[in-house]
């Protein structure tokens, strides 16, 4: 893949790769670091692409690598209750959301994001974790079970 085609098929997916990213953080900050770092690597990266085709999932996974792991970075740094919010007025409402997805554990969390912050179908979603579609099915129903008793407790 050329440097160009790279780019050309980078700058489409920006905003979900954004979207991704923030879901994971809270932070606007955080967040383009992430993506930032996740495109540096799919460019170093890029010539072990062996399917084009599949370039979204290939790039959307090295931006999931790269946030578990500035996640678990942080989250040994400074603790999770002091990861930063930049919130506005509108997003309060979703803050205990937020942190209950937060507080999930990374295979739930993953899940969770993928779907309602990426956007991704199931099938989508097999092909970026690598798992079966049993198990995503799995891990997403009793990721929702989880939240939806953490949101039960807050209330």
């Amino acid at each position: 893949m050329k440097d160009q085609e790279f780019l050309d098929r980078v700058e489409p997916m920006r905003g979900k790769l954004y979207a991704i990213a923030y879901s994971y953080f809270g932070s606007e900050s955080m967040a383009v670091d992430a993506v930032d770092e996740a495109i540096y690597k799919g460019y170093l990266k890029k010539r072990q692409l062996k399917q084009p085709e599949f370039f979204e999932t290939w790039l959307v996974r090295i931006l999931i690598n790269v946030c578990n792991g500035k996640y678990k970075h942080y989250k040994k740094q400074v603790g999770i209750e002091e990861i930063p919010e930049e919130a506005s007025l509108s997003e309060v409402e979703g803050i205990p959301l937020k942190e209950a997805i937060r507080k999930l554990p990374e295979k739930y969390r993953e899940v969770i994001l993928l779907k309602f912050f990426g956007g991704y179908t199931l099938t989508e979603i097999c092909s970026l974790t690598g798992n079966p579609q049993g198990t995503v099915a799995t891990r997403l129903r009793k990721a929702l079970e989880i939240l939806r008793i953490e949101m039960e407790v807050e209330e």
